[in-house]
């Protein structure tokens, strides 16, 4: 590995921690570290990685059909790792991260059932979205430094 790409992949890494820990604090993801991960981007470069701001579409298309549903943030921070990771890797850390999400709000509901408390609807259930999609893109940049499969 380059040290470039140790660079990026450790700064990347320190974004996506104070994102999540500041979506699990104040239920918001600022724009500077939207910011500064997009400029993480910039550290070990490739045009191609331009085109992973389109992994954040999905996320934008959710937020227009339930606005209350998907936080702008979300969306911001998803983009900007994808100029980390490209339309491909950012997309696979989307898919990973909302899928621990939903085995958590699963974790939870069961839970709930099992000390007999009434279950929580989905639409009650705000999570802090930073954490999990953090939990995906660290996968994924995991698995490009360990030369998976996902480039």
């Amino acid at each position: 590995m380059q040290a470039d790409s140790t660079l990026q992949a450790v700064l990347f890494f320190c974004l996506l921690l104070a994102a999540s820990v500041w979506d699990l604090r104040k239920r918001i993801i600022p724009d500077s570290i939207c910011l500064l991960i997009a400029l993480t981007g910039l550290i070990d470069f490739s045009p191609v990685n331009l085109l992973g701001v389109l992994a954040a579409l999905p996320l934008l298309l959710a937020a227009l059909y339930k606005p209350e549903g998907i936080g702008g943030g979300d969306i911001k921070l998803t983009a900007a790792a994808g100029m980390v990771l490209g339309f491909v890797g950012c997309t696979a850390g989307l898919l990973l991260g909302l899928t621990a999400s939903l085995f958590f709000y699963l974790i939870n509901q069961l839970i709930r059932r099992l000390r007999k408390l009434e279950p929580q609807k989905a639409s009650q259930a705000s999570l802090p979205m930073a954490p999990f999609l953090s939990l995906g893109f660290l996968a994924v940049t995991i698995s490009k430094i360990l030369g998976g499969i996902v480039s």
